[in-house]
């Protein structure tokens, strides 16, 4: 395993882990903003990029946002690519309006983003602990 990896995959410190309930289950996940220091302090901020294939609503639901991107790296001397998808819900008021559609976006890309990362060893442990 390289030095890389272990450095990617090392749990985050408590402190940065939040909980969200979703679907009736409690959830552990890193902000996107950590996942990105993360890549950068590792990787080196020339290193890494990511890249957004898609992001539009779910064509059966369309309450639903989803994204897909794909991010890639140089690791130990090669072009390593990992795609991730993420989804987020279109939060409505109770008269029915949108609340903040670029918001929803926004989350669902961020989604998107942290699963190609985990694919490289970023918070992986999370979903192991599922």
């Amino acid at each position: 395993m390289s030095d890389m990896y272990k450095q990617l995959s090392e749990p985050f410190p408590r402190e940065m882990e939040r909980t969200l309930s979703k679907g009736g289950t409690r959830l552990t996940y890193i902000p996107v903003s950590e996942v990105i220091a993360r890549m950068n302090r590792v990787m080196g901020i020339g290193s890494w990029s990511s890249e957004v294939i898609k992001v539009e609503r779910d064509s059966l639901d369309p309450d639903f946002i989803v994204a897909h991107v794909r991010v890639t790296a140089n690791i130990d001397g090669q072009q390593v690519i990992k795609d991730g998808l993420g989804g987020q819900t279109i939060k409505r008021t109770k008269a029915g309006t949108i609340v903040d559609l670029g918001d929803e976006y926004k989350g669902a890309v961020s989604d998107a983003f942290k699963k190609a990362c985990q694919m490289l060893g970023v918070g992986l442990y999370l979903a192991l602990l599922s």
